[in-house]
Protein backbone atom coordinates (compact mmCIF):
# COMPACT_ATOMS: atom_id res chain seq x y z
CA UNK A 1 0.00 0.00 0.00
CA UNK A 2 3.14 2.58 0.59
CA UNK A 3 3.86 4.39 -2.02
CA UNK A 4 8.01 4.59 -2.49
CA UNK A 5 7.89 7.98 -4.43
CA UNK A 6 8.15 11.51 -1.57
CA UNK A 7 5.74 13.87 -2.31
CA UNK A 8 7.06 15.85 0.18
CA UNK A 9 10.78 16.54 -1.44
CA UNK A 10 10.30 19.65 -2.72
CA UNK A 11 8.80 20.94 1.00
CA UNK A 12 10.36 23.59 3.28
CA UNK A 13 9.35 22.61 6.89
CA UNK A 14 7.44 25.59 8.42
CA UNK A 15 6.98 25.72 11.91
CA UNK A 16 4.73 28.93 11.84
CA UNK A 17 1.38 27.91 11.91
CA UNK A 18 0.27 24.73 14.09
CA UNK A 19 -3.64 24.62 12.19
CA UNK A 20 -3.02 21.15 11.11
CA UNK A 21 -1.55 19.74 14.21
CA UNK A 22 -3.44 21.09 16.21
CA UNK A 23 -6.69 19.49 14.31
CA UNK A 24 -5.04 16.33 14.00
CA UNK A 25 -4.46 16.27 18.35
CA UNK A 26 -7.84 17.06 18.73
CA UNK A 27 -9.03 14.31 16.43
CA UNK A 28 -6.62 12.05 18.46
CA UNK A 29 -7.66 13.51 22.23
CA UNK A 30 -11.22 12.64 21.20
CA UNK A 31 -10.66 8.98 20.47
CA UNK A 32 -11.26 10.00 16.91
CA UNK A 33 -8.22 8.79 14.71
CA UNK A 34 -9.78 7.71 12.00
CA UNK A 35 -11.72 10.83 11.02
CA UNK A 36 -11.34 12.36 7.44
CA UNK A 37 -9.17 15.15 7.09
CA UNK A 38 -9.73 17.83 4.61
CA UNK A 39 -6.74 20.37 4.14
CA UNK A 40 -7.20 23.07 1.50
CA UNK A 41 -5.35 25.90 0.93
CA UNK A 42 -1.76 26.83 -1.44
CA UNK A 43 0.32 23.77 -2.47
CA UNK A 44 3.28 24.81 -0.20
CA UNK A 45 1.16 25.18 2.76
CA UNK A 46 -0.46 21.98 2.21
CA UNK A 47 2.77 19.93 1.71
CA UNK A 48 3.91 21.53 5.15
CA UNK A 49 0.62 20.78 7.18
CA UNK A 50 1.56 16.91 5.89
CA UNK A 51 4.78 17.31 6.51
CA UNK A 52 3.98 18.13 10.28
CA UNK A 53 1.49 15.35 10.09
CA UNK A 54 3.08 12.29 9.36
CA UNK A 55 5.02 11.46 12.77
CA UNK A 56 1.52 11.05 14.25
CA UNK A 57 -0.52 9.47 11.46
CA UNK A 58 -1.10 5.29 11.23
CA UNK A 59 0.47 3.27 8.83
CA UNK A 60 0.97 2.21 6.35
CA UNK A 61 0.64 5.59 4.88
CA UNK A 62 -0.42 5.42 0.92
CA UNK A 63 -0.50 8.36 -1.04
CA UNK A 64 -2.58 9.74 -4.43
CA UNK A 65 -1.55 11.95 -6.78
CA UNK A 66 -3.36 12.42 -10.41
CA UNK A 67 -3.13 10.93 -12.74
CA UNK A 68 -1.92 8.16 -10.95
CA UNK A 69 -4.33 4.62 -10.70
CA UNK A 70 -6.46 4.85 -6.88
CA UNK A 71 -5.13 3.19 -4.26
CA UNK A 72 -7.96 1.41 -2.18
CA UNK A 73 -6.33 -0.59 0.63
CA UNK A 74 -8.97 -3.46 2.12
CA UNK A 75 -11.65 -1.73 4.44
CA UNK A 76 -10.23 -3.77 7.01
CA UNK A 77 -6.90 -2.54 7.08
CA UNK A 78 -5.58 0.08 9.10
CA UNK A 79 -3.66 2.98 7.83
CA UNK A 80 -3.98 6.91 6.32
CA UNK A 81 -4.49 7.21 2.47
CA UNK A 82 -3.05 10.67 1.74
CA UNK A 83 -5.29 12.03 -1.52
CA UNK A 84 -3.12 15.01 -3.06
CA UNK A 85 -5.50 17.49 -5.57
CA UNK A 86 -8.63 15.53 -5.06
CA UNK A 87 -10.35 17.76 -6.81
CA UNK A 88 -8.34 16.02 -9.88
CA UNK A 89 -10.22 12.91 -9.02
CA UNK A 90 -12.15 11.48 -11.89
CA UNK A 91 -16.14 10.87 -11.68
CA UNK A 92 -15.37 6.83 -12.01
CA UNK A 93 -13.30 7.47 -8.89
CA UNK A 94 -15.28 9.48 -6.98
CA UNK A 95 -17.81 6.76 -7.34
CA UNK A 96 -15.16 4.06 -6.45
CA UNK A 97 -13.75 6.30 -3.46
CA UNK A 98 -17.46 6.86 -2.21
CA UNK A 99 -18.69 3.28 -2.12
CA UNK A 100 -15.37 2.40 -0.68
CA UNK A 101 -15.99 4.77 2.53
CA UNK A 102 -19.32 3.15 2.64
CA UNK A 103 -18.48 -0.17 3.83
CA UNK A 104 -18.93 -0.72 7.37
CA UNK A 105 -15.66 -0.96 9.82
CA UNK A 106 -13.59 0.79 7.59
CA UNK A 107 -10.43 1.42 9.09
CA UNK A 108 -8.54 3.57 6.69
CA UNK A 109 -8.13 7.30 7.43
CA UNK A 110 -8.03 9.74 4.99
CA UNK A 111 -6.70 13.13 4.40
CA UNK A 112 -7.41 14.85 1.48
CA UNK A 113 -6.08 18.11 -0.02
CA UNK A 114 -7.42 20.46 -2.53
CA UNK A 115 -6.52 23.93 -3.79
CA UNK A 116 -9.54 25.02 -5.57
CA UNK A 117 -13.24 25.59 -3.65
CA UNK A 118 -14.20 22.34 -3.64
CA UNK A 119 -17.71 23.31 -2.84
CA UNK A 120 -17.93 25.36 -6.00
CA UNK A 121 -17.15 22.23 -7.82
CA UNK A 122 -19.99 20.58 -6.02
CA UNK A 123 -22.26 23.35 -6.64
CA UNK A 124 -21.50 22.80 -10.43
CA UNK A 125 -21.66 19.18 -10.52
CA UNK A 126 -17.78 18.86 -11.04
CA UNK A 127 -17.24 16.36 -8.07
CA UNK A 128 -19.99 14.42 -5.74
CA UNK A 129 -21.46 15.90 -3.12
CA UNK A 130 -21.46 12.98 -1.21
CA UNK A 131 -17.91 12.44 -1.39
CA UNK A 132 -17.42 16.25 -0.69
CA UNK A 133 -19.44 15.52 2.55
CA UNK A 134 -18.07 12.12 3.48
CA UNK A 135 -14.30 13.41 2.90
CA UNK A 136 -14.97 16.92 4.50
CA UNK A 137 -15.30 15.95 8.10
CA UNK A 138 -12.66 18.05 9.59
CA UNK A 139 -11.32 20.80 7.44
CA UNK A 140 -8.17 22.84 8.05
CA UNK A 141 -8.42 25.66 5.46
CA UNK A 142 -4.30 26.92 5.16
CA UNK A 143 -5.21 29.94 3.44
CA UNK A 144 -2.19 32.27 3.58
Amino acid sequence: MENSSNVFAEAEPRTYWPMARAANADLLVESMPSVNLLLTGSDDLIRSALMTLMPSLRGPIAFWTSPDPLPLPAPMQPGTLILRDIDALSAFDQFRLLKWLEQPNLRTRIISTATTPLRERVEIGMFDAALYFRLNVACVDLTE
